[in-house]
């Protein structure tokens, strides 16, 4: 094999792209300072504010809440009424397009959801360096608080506006057995904190949802989520496997909202599945839109599935053994394998446009 020639051109613009990441992730961390501290909601409340004022607000100290401050001005998250005054006169403000991604967490412009994840991850590093070793692979719940609450609030968006008013009616033949009567019974398959729960319970007055996962901290977020939502008469939550050969069946319909990638036993979890649904009944499945083929370099897109499989996704699938080791990265043909060996008869891609998912429907 020929030696590649050195191309200092090429060696300038990859650091270059590399120190630009370096910058855009120290922006998402000073994000994550400001979401975790509050200091977002305190500009949105009583803004412009200068030092004095946020530090007294949010309860931090002074000269940190300048420093802070002035980093998100010259970032450009926030806007400074007179750069030209002394340091401890300046006023910053929140811009309101700039707090519909940083505070509204129903906003389908949130994303301080993915700082918490970039903090969890980094944190996880030396769990994740010995994962790579060993073949090991890391608990959820060993992730901790961010990411639990990153992974719903990430998805929370399009849950709570989108899934039960817009795309579950979208199906014609689910939307009318949800309205109606005897009143339908959902399981949400690996609920997490519960917004899918919570959103078909919203939209259809009449349904009860069990929403089930392994995650301990995750089934008591939902709880709460329940009961503030207003729906907990109709919808609970349980720690439990939904592979339990004790679970109750006779469910109209079962969602699995992106978590079929993430379980060390897709086939098998997919086939208890199956045996939960009633006569007539049907599952939604909303996993990835990645591309059906690996292409290298990729799109922004797949790199953040990637990114994800690296940190999260992969290592939680390998935490326990055996495992299908399959990665965030489950392409079309392998999640239909996956459901086809699971013993449904049919798989049918819906036509829902999601930016990030990709939503199947399984026939038993």
């Amino acid at each position: 094999m020929a030696l590649q020639q050195f191309d200092s051109g090429k060696a300038e613009d990859f650091a270059g792209r590399l120190f630009k990441s370096g910058v855009d992730a120290m922006d998402l961390l000073s994000v994550y300072v400001g979401d975790r501290l509050g200091l977002y909601r305190v500009l949105a409340d009583g803004g412009p504010v200068t030092p004095a004022e946020l530090a007294d607000q949010a309860g931090i100290n002074c000269r940190y809440a300048r420093e802070w401050l002035e980093h998100q001005a010259v970032t450009g998250i926030l806007e400074v009424d007179n750069p030209s005054l002394s340091e401890d006169l300046r006023r910053y403000s929140l811009p309101v397009a700039h707090a519909a991604a940083l505070i509204d967490v129903e906003s389908p412009y949130s994303i301080s959801p993915l700082a918490r994840f970039l903090v969890s991850g980094a944190q996880m590093l030396p769990r994740i360096l010995e994962a790579f070793r060993t073949g090991a692979g890391i608990a959820w719940s060993d992730y901790g608080p961010d990411a639990i609450e990153a992974q719903g609030d990430f998805n929370r968006p399009w849950l709570v506006r989108q899934f039960g008013t817009e795309y579950l009616p979208s199906i014609v033949d689910v939307h009318t057995r949800l309205q109606g009567d005897p009143p339908a019974r959902v399981a949400d398959i690996a609920c997490g904190v519960g917004w899918a729960s919570i959103a078909v319970a919203r939209a259809y007055p009449k349904v009860v949802v069990h929403g089930f996962d392994l995650d301990e901290e995750s089934i008591a977020i939902a709880r709460r989520n329940a009961e503030q939502a207003g729906v907990a008469d109709r919808v609970t939550f349980e720690v439990r496997d939904a592979a339990d050969a004790s679970l109750q069946g006779n469910y109209n319909l079962a969602v699995v909202i992106e978590a079929i990638h993430d379980l060390a036993k897709p086939i098998e979890v997919l086939a208890a599945i199956r045996l939960l649904l009633a006569p007539g009944g049907t599952v939604i499945v909303a996993d990835g839109r990645v591309g059906e083929a690996f292409k290298a370099p990729g799109d922004d897109a797949e790199r953040l599935f990637y990114g994800g499989s690296v940190f999260f996704c992969l290592p939680n699938g390998m935490a326990e053994q055996p495992s299908a080791a399959t990665g965030a990265v489950m392409r079309e043909s392998i999640f239909r394998r996956y459901a086809e060996d699971a013993g449904f008869s049919s798989v049918e891609v819906l036509g829902i446009e999601h930016p990030m998912k990709r939503f199947y429907r399984l026939a038993p």
